[in-house]
């Protein structure tokens, strides 16, 4: 048993380094990993985020020695350059734990990690160039991403840390919170371990993988924690013909393994098909620490719960060991799962799990998600059949095992089927048809605001059955419905890219790796929450509203005071200046966002205060108890339609608005047809990877800020209006964002103001991280658009006349309403005949909406490409034919324009892009083979779309200094630039760019932070200018530079750069330089030309899909820097169909409360989630671009607006399945769409469910 008086330390090794723990550290057993890592052993490298295993920032690589087996086994575990350390540290673990890997391999053992940036495809390339499949393509093209020369652990042997492994000893420690760690080695130990909290009434948890805190975070206070990891009678596996045993310490990725193995065994066979199936129970990381007996406890725990493992086990009839302690022996009994489910666990521990031989009977499972790794499932399913074969007859030899999970917490087999079915034929249409009366009687879904409705489980539940059945009778059904039985196999992703390579001699135009890249790949790269903590140093945590519209009575902060270490509560009564984050902005705010609410609460998750406490542990739990008491509360409106009705039943509706657009009629297009609809778009969160983290420190002269903003002036001038100081008190730095796109423009100086004040009043450094849910619940998103719409045309499709109203949901204030941009690109590549188009917007009880990529234009671009499609329909013609008729030329009427009335001056390149588009992305030919696939096949169904885009760069501002600094000794040079680098390569086209102005290599030059001292005065970072702005910036100081040393150069014969730089310090030459543009700088705006075409996949039956093929083609002119180009481009596509398909954001109708605040309910996209075959063509254009910088254009957002041509494509596939149900109507698609809203539209009923 374990000692319950001794305090053993625990040991272990990160990076070679010894680390001790015992009852006398300083911290708890609620200690996470990566906090440990970061804080204690102060490795900054491994990041942090969601806290939930749902993202991959904080992978690290464990080495453990196996209880049972004594081995040492290497495992990727949970702990942008912010994602990449967690990407690097999977990798790792990957080929640790095996001898050789596949391509296939690595893009499975991604599915945990996200990346926002890139798209994936760069960095499944990289990855794959380490598998024995990949191509010499792929090797030849990646350098090994270990090759980190920085890395502080790499050895002169190539080892980057120590073998040293310790094995688990039995062991008790009691820590300073009175909190224990039991660490038993014996199952009677651990028995014996909780029986004894058991008679204490001492509230304990027995731990494994203790993944289940990633789901259910709000855990009643434990006293005391059993580690069970260390248990060979838990560790023990077998195999042999009696079935598969699985002891309940088996991880899942040992179940994997194991079963996939032991499907060579007669009577096994299933176990490839449990293997596919658990290989989508969470990711890598999850399933290398969960174990199957933890994933049963949580079932047990919590019944709604759909459990992967609960399914497939009582699919295959498996049973389950429990022991328990009596009269001081062990004693098991065996139940089967529905029993567990029903027995008391107190004191009891699952030893093993059998599974039986199955054999000659058929098993099949699914699983139904929104995403298709690393996501909890709509409905999960498992059939189990004996069939015997009659002549052409299918029977049921015996009762059918048939089990759901989330339909409801108590319903797990579909008993009245299951007896039905027994003894009858399978290929008889009336046993089919009896057989989904039988299941629709006894499924009854519970309802939930983020479950997927009763209707679409419904549906799911009969569906899948009927997919068992057509794999069951195989060739006895007809051709059309065999497309049924089979799953939407998703095969390895690959990519093409196609550029101008440019001159390999030159620093400029040409590919380069990215600046910061090699110390990104070790986790060396600083990122705001990397910064070291200082001596008495407070960590912030906001204590927000849990009411979205109402008045603050009363906020009583003294329980939280009273806790050890908290020192301080800080209101809105502490603030010296003007409560308003907005009251300073480029376009003044009209609408006050207060750093903290001092009566009116407009959000649920708005900021009322912050807890000042020497942890940022403690500043969370404390916030928790400060309580706010609230009066005149009435019901928050939280959807845009019911924003619209309420704006109009109070008569604010017709004021809220930019304005009415409209254009001229033309007497050539005589208007025979009309059009009418509405497109409703949602949400979308930014999900940075670095959450909004600032760190403010008090100095001499004011406050020194460290904050991931795109925009320092901002933070700056706020700040200075907040504190009532003037701004050259506040000095403001930026190093590099994880991510920002468009979230950290305005939005981080809520975070920074609150810290600034903090450290005003309390004269001590502060520190705010915010967590997942506080980010995800307090800052803004992508603003909901409402637009009705109705077009008229005339026999050929041309446009000659359209009413519109574009709407915006702006949240609680419309300081930042994208509406002005929704309507700059309503218009894309299109003549505007007759046009009326109206703006307004409306207001909602959510946090301000904001600009997220590709502000407005996402949503215009996207209703004005619906629209098209609806004349196509109507009209019966192909989309880009449409489309093509439509173009606009040269001296078009622009609907809106930098003045009026606007006429079009520029050539348009789409029709010279889509003729590209034809024959390199065999258009034709894959239209005609789509309508063949699809004519051949009922239950799946393929669309191909075609979108292009016109993308308007205006340089409406150029504030984006540059100062550029040579030293005299060596010779290298330093620049600093008024942008930020977030992940777009604004560093490495600056680097280029100066390496060329100055003929030096890259290798000479480093880019220093950003400040507010360099960079004073400059803009956001944001609509895609400022790259270009701070080359040109750095081009023109340069040329400065050039201009000083001309004299010297003149005077010396060939000299090296050192000696030129020498001679030019010692004749008093100036070495340094800045610019910023002024009016006399011609800069021009110009347009980016896309055009996208998208290949889908649908499943009619469950709503699946799968991108095929996404060809895309954008107008580059002459690309600074390809590589980064192409990162922008793909990353940006990847980015909108995000927006299109998985992410989906949701609030509580009666609170207001954000229900989507997590990895567990918002899923952007992952690697399998990107088109399989993605081809990205930079169309070299410099003639075309003669306004641009060096003729070049932007790229960060274009793409974007592309990527709704992935919602038009599953449009055509859904349209073809609604024709075999016998309705060729026009019908409404809202974004962003999902597998349900797929499945529901294509109008699929029971009836024509058949054999």
């Amino acid at each position: 048993m374990v000692n319950k008086d001794s305090n053993s330390p625990v040991v272990f090794y990160i990076n070679g380094e010894k680390h001790t723990v015992d009852g006398n550290s300083s911290i708890s057993p609620n200690t996470a990993l990566v906090d440990y890592i970061r804080d204690v052993a102060d490795l900054k490298g491994t990041k942090v985020m969601c806290r939930e295993g749902g993202c991959g920032a904080c992978t690290v690589t464990a080495k453990v020695v196996d209880p049972h087996s004594g081995s040492i086994i290497h495992k990727s575990v949970n702990s942008c350059g912010y994602c990449t350390p967690g990407m690097v540290m999977n990798m790792y673990g990957l080929l640790g734990s095996k001898k050789e890997i596949a391509m296939e391999d690595i893009e499975k053992n991604l599915d945990g990690n996200i990346c926002r940036c890139t798209g994936y495809r760069p960095i499944l390339d990289a990855f794959k160039s380490f598998a024995h499949d990949a191509s010499n393509d792929l090797q030849q093209k990646c350098a090994d991403i270990e090759d980190c020369a920085t890395c502080p652990m790499k050895k002169g042997n190539g080892v980057s840390c120590s073998q040293q492994v310790r094995t688990v000893e039995e062991k008790s420690i009691k820590f300073h919170s009175g909190q224990e760690w039991k660490t038993p080695m014996t199952l009677k130990s651990a028995l014996i371990a909780a029986n004894e909290c058991n008679t204490r009434g001492v509230a304990f948890r027995i731990v494994a993988g203790n993944t289940s805190t990633g789901i259910f975070k709000n855990q009643p206070p434990t006293s005391v924690f059993i580690d069970v990891t260390g248990i060979p009678e838990l560790k023990k596996t077998n195999v042999d013909e009696h079935g598969i045993f699985l002891g309940g310490g088996t991880s899942i990725s040992d179940m994997i393994r194991i079963v996939r193995e032991a499907s060579s065994t007669p009577g096994l066979e299933y176990g490839k098909k449990v293997a596919t199936h658990l290989e989508r129970v969470a990711n890598v990381s999850v399933r290398n620490n969960g174990t199957v007996g933890g994933n049963l406890m949580i079932k047990h725990a919590h019944n709604d719960f759909p459990s992967d493992v609960f399914v497939i086990l009582e699919t295959l009839g498996a049973s389950i060991q429990i022991a328990s302690l009596k009269s001081g022996h062990i004693e098991t009994s065996s139940v089967s799962l529905p029993e567990f489910l029903r027995t008391r666990m107190d004191g009891k521990l699952i030893k093993c799990i059998s599974v039986p031989t199955r054999l000659g009977y058929v098993y099949r499972s699914f699983k139904i998600t929104r995403r298709y790794q690393n996501a909890h499932a709509y409905v999960n399913a498992g059939f189990l059949f004996k069939i015997q074969k009659k002549g052409e007859s299918f029977i049921v030899a015996e009762k059918p095992r048939i089990v759901y999970g989330g339909v409801s917490g108590d319903f797990i087999h579909a008993t009245l089927a299951e007896q039905y079915l027994e003894d009858k034929d399978l290929s008889d249409e009336n046993t089919l048809r009896n057989a989904l009366e039988a299941l629709e009687k006894q499924v009854n879904p519970q309802s939930g605001a983020l479950e997927s409705s009763p209707k679409y489980r419904i549906h799911l539940a009969k569906a899948l059955l009927y997919k068992t059945i057509l794999e069951i009778i195989g060739k006895k059904t007809n051709d059309k419905l065999q497309s049924g039985s089979s799953d939407l196999d998703r095969i390895l992703t690959h990519g093409t890219q196609t550029y101008d390579a440019g001159n390999a001699e030159a620093s400029l135009f040409k590919s380069v790796p990215k600046y910061e890249a090699k110390i990104q790949a070790s986790g060396e790269a600083e990122f705001t929450g990397d910064i070291p903590v200082q001596r008495n140093e407070l960590y912030g945590a906001f204590v927000l509203s849990t009411v979205a519209n109402g008045d603050i009575s009363n906020i009583d902060a003294s329980e939280a005071l009273k806790l050890e270490g908290v020192e301080r509560f800080i209101s809105a009564s502490d603030i010296p200046g003007v409560n308003d984050v907005m009251k300073y902005n480029s376009f003044r705010g009209v609408v006050q966002e207060p750093v903290f609410a001092a009566k009116k609460v407009s959000t649920h998750g708005q900021a009322i205060g912050l807890v000042l406490a020497s942890s940022n542990e403690l500043a969370r739990s404390a916030a928790n108890l400060v309580k706010v008491t609230y009066e005149n509360v009435t019901p928050p409106i939280v959807k845009i339609e019911h924003a619209i009705a309420k704006a109009k039943e109070t008569g604010t509706y017709a004021r809220q608005t930019i304005g009415v657009y409209k254009t001229t009629p033309l007497d050539e297009i005589k208007v025979a047809h009309t059009v009418k609809g509405t497109c409703d778009f949602g949400s979308q969160y930014h999900f940075y990877m670095e959450t909004q983290s600032v760190v403010c420190h008090p100095r001499e002269d004011g406050l020194d800020i460290y904050c991931c903003t795109q925009w320092m002036e901002h933070v700056q001038h706020t700040v200075g209006m907040i504190l009532n100081i003037p701004s050259n008190s506040v000095n403001v730095q930026v190093r590099r964002l994880g991510g920002g796109f468009g979230g950290k423009g305005t939005r981080t100086t809520f975070v920074a103001a609150a810290a600034a004040v903090a450290t005003w009043v309390s004269r001590r450094p502060c520190r705010i991280v915010l967590d997942l849910e506080t980010n995800m619940s307090m800052i803004g998103k992508r603003a909901p658009y409402h637009i009705p719409y109705e077009v008229g045309f005339d026999d050929q499709g041309r446009i000659g006349s359209l009413k519109a109203d574009l709407i915006c949901d702006t949240g609680c204030s419309s300081n930042e309403a994208s509406i002005f941009l929704a309507m700059l690109h309503m218009q894309n590549c299109y003549k505007a005949v007759g046009w009326e188009v109206a703006t307004h917007f409306v207001f909602t009880n959510t946090p301000s909406n904001t600009t997220v990529r590709s502000p407005g234009s996402v949503q215009s671009v996207a209703a004005i490409e619906w629209m098209m499609d609806h004349i196509a329909n109507y009209l019966k013609k192909d989309p880009l034919e449409i489309r093509m008729i439509n173009l606009l030329n040269n001296g078009d009427a622009l609907v809106f324009g930098h003045g009026a009335p606007a006429t079009y001056n520029r050539e348009n390149m789409i029709p010279k892009i889509v003729e590209q588009m034809k024959s390199t992305a065999d258009y034709e030919a894959r239209n005609e083979y789509i309508k063949s696939f699809n004519k051949q096949n009922r239950w799946k169904k393929r669309g191909l779309s075609v979108v292009p885009v016109r993308y308007s760069i205006e340089y409406f501002t150029t504030s984006y200094p540059v100062s550029i600094a040579i030293y005299h000794v060596d010779g290298h040079v330093s620049v600093s630039h008024g942008g930020t680098e977030m992940g777009q390569g604004i560093n490495t086209k600056v680097i280029q760019a100066v390496a060329h102005g100055l003929q030096i290599p890259m290798d000479r030059i480093k880019v220093k932070p950003s400040n507010s001292f360099v960079g004073a005065n400059a803009f956001a970072t944001a609509a895609s200018i400022a790259s270009e702005l701070v080359v040109y910036c750095a081009t023109k100081a340069c040329e400065e530079i050039r201009e000083n040393l001309l004299p010297i150069l003149e005077k010396l014969e060939n000299p090296t750069w050192e000696k030129l730089i020498e001679q030019a310090h010692a004749a008093k030459v100036n070495l340094t330089a800045s610019y910023l543009p002024t009016g006399k700088d011609d800069l021009k705006g110009y347009d980016v030309w896309v055009v996208c075409a998208n290949e889908v996949e649908i499943d009619v039956l469950t709503g699946e899909y799968k991108i095929l093929r996404t060809d895309l083609y954008e107008d580059v002119g002459r690309s600074l820097s390809p590589g980064i180009d192409m990162g922008q481009i793909e990353g940006g596509y990847i980015f909108g169909q995000g927006y299109w398909t998985t992410e989906k954001i949701i609030h509580d109708e009666n609170t207001g409360k954000l229900l989507t605040n997590g990895t567990w309910d918002y899923k952007p996209p992952e690697c399998k989630d990107i088109p399989q075959d993605f081809r990205v063509t930079l169309i070299s254009n410099q003639r075309n671009n003669a306004e641009g910088i060096f003729g070049s254009k932007a790229t960060g957002e274009p793409s974007t607006d592309a990527a709704f041509g992935v919602v038009l494509a599953m449009r055509n596939a859904i349209a073809s399945a609604r024709a075999d149900a016998g309705n060729t109507d026009w019908f409404q698609m809202s974004g962003p769409v999902t597998p349900e809203d797929i499945a529901m539209l294509c109008l699929t009923d029971t009836a024509h469910l058949t054999v």
